[in-house]
């Protein structure tokens, strides 16, 4: 080929990243009110569905994750997904009691979330790049932060246009139309298509053909789970489940429980998404002149002082100020995340890695948006909520700030 290939597996996990999260947290975020209106269900029961399908889906990660470092199974997972995932979406479209949502939007869809989350997805684009890790980690990322620009402001016009009955199924239609196709041409490695790591192109030297050198060491998931590196990392990871699925779940409606109407929370959380999209190549700049690991301490910081920042708000202006700092400091700790997992343990088995880090996540991903649904509806306000989001991200940072670099392992060739 021409072009390096890798880099069309990386367009096609941030377009899958996008409707990843724009399914779970906005989507439901704009559907909640009309729903509630119309079939009276408290936010437990909406929310419930969503902590099924996060809980679920993350349980299977250490499943799903070994399958994800075999060459040939990610262009056979992924389209599955994509499908599995825009059928959740869609036979919401019929339900009317709170088991049929339950079956539909939350079991139907761990299973489409196991297979096209942002972890497996991670693993397949750091198969293809190691000296451009971070770049290539960069724009993946940006799908997912593209979300909140993109999703409320869909879902809410198609509610408004269609009702959100029919809005679920046309949304269902939409994902499925872009994922499916998009999932056949994934491939596991460069060697599948004839090329090299990076792109790089095979070297000529005393008439010999070579190939760069890759000198990466590699951690099993074994070796991996001996260090105390591992555990600090997977504990972060475990709470920023809470810390940021939970909160982003809510934003919409805490919008419009402080007197903000359906399209001002939708522009204010699609001026999130612009600030993330925007802050990604900031990020990635510190990270070529940083330590990582410095950087997501900052970040963990900010990230924390961002949610005082949203119990203030009391007017429009704050609202996009606020819309905009939280852009900044929230939507880029996976990527530091991913970046600071790959450096310490090697990309060969990421999948099998990061996996095993998902169930940990899964319980406090899936039982957070309930936890502060139920809050809410006990005390009827968000106060409590968020202060227990802040405490959260404290107790992040110092995870961060105990994990360290775990030593030398045995290296582990492809």
């Amino acid at each position: 080929m021409r072009f390096f290939y890798g880099w069309v597996i990386v367009a096609i996990a941030a377009v899958n990243g996008s409707f990843l999260l724009g399914s779970a947290q906005f989507a439901l975020g704009a559907f909640l009110i009309p729903m509630e209106e119309e079939l009276d269900w408290n936010r437990s029961v909406l929310f419930g569905a969503l902590a099924i399908r996060q809980l679920l889906g993350g349980l299977l990660g250490p499943l799903v994750g070994p399958w994800m470092d075999r060459p040939n199974a990610p262009r056979i997972l992924m389209p599955l997904g994509g499908v599995m995932l825009g059928l959740s979406l869609m036979s919401v479209r019929w339900v009317h009691e709170p088991l049929l949502f339950f079956l539909s939007y939350g079991l139907v869809g761990a299973f489409g979330f196991a297979l096209i989350n942002t972890t497996m997805w991670d693993s397949v684009v750091l198969k293809w790049f190691l000296r451009k890790r971070a770049k290539a980690t960069l724009w993946t990322g940006f799908g997912a932060s593209s979300a909140p620009m993109i999703f409320p402001a869909l879902v809410t016009g198609l509610i408004f246009w269609l009702g959100w009955r029919d809005a679920w199924l046309w949304y269902g239609i939409l994902t499925i139309a872009v994922l499916l196709p998009a999932g056949l041409l994934v491939r596991g490695r460069p060697e599948q298509v004839g090329q090299l790591l990076d792109g790089d192109l095979q070297l000529e030297r005393d008439g010999r053909t070579q190939r760069p050198l890759d000198n990466e060491r590699s951690f099993t998931r074994h070796d991996a789970i001996r260090t105390s590196g591992f555990w600090f990392i997977s504990g972060a990871f475990m709470l920023t489940g809470f810390a940021i699925n939970a909160f982003q779940a809510h934003w919409i409606p805490y919008m419009r429980d402080i007197g903000f109407s359906a399209g001002v929370a939708a522009a204010a959380v699609s001026m999130y998404g612009a600030s993330n999209v925007a802050s990604r190549v900031l990020w990635w700049r510190l990270v070529s002149r940083f330590d990582v690991q410095k950087l997501m301490v900052v970040h963990t910081i900010a990230a924390g002082l961002g949610v005082g920042f949203m119990l203030v708000i009391d007017n429009k202006p704050m609202l996009f100020a606020w819309a905009a700092y939280q852009g900044l400091f929230l939507g880029s700790y996976n990527y530091l995340h991913t970046l600071i997992t790959a450096e310490y343990f090697g990309r060969m088995h990421i999948g099998a890695i990061r996996g095993t880090m998902l169930p940990m996540s899964a319980v406090l991903r899936a039982g957070g948006p309930l936890l502060l649904g139920v809050m809410r509806d006990l005390r009827g306000t968000y106060t409590l909520a968020f202060v227990s989001i802040w405490v959260t991200w404290s107790v992040v940072t110092a995870a961060v700030v105990a994990a360290r670099r775990p030593g030398e392992a045995t290296r582990q060739q492809d």
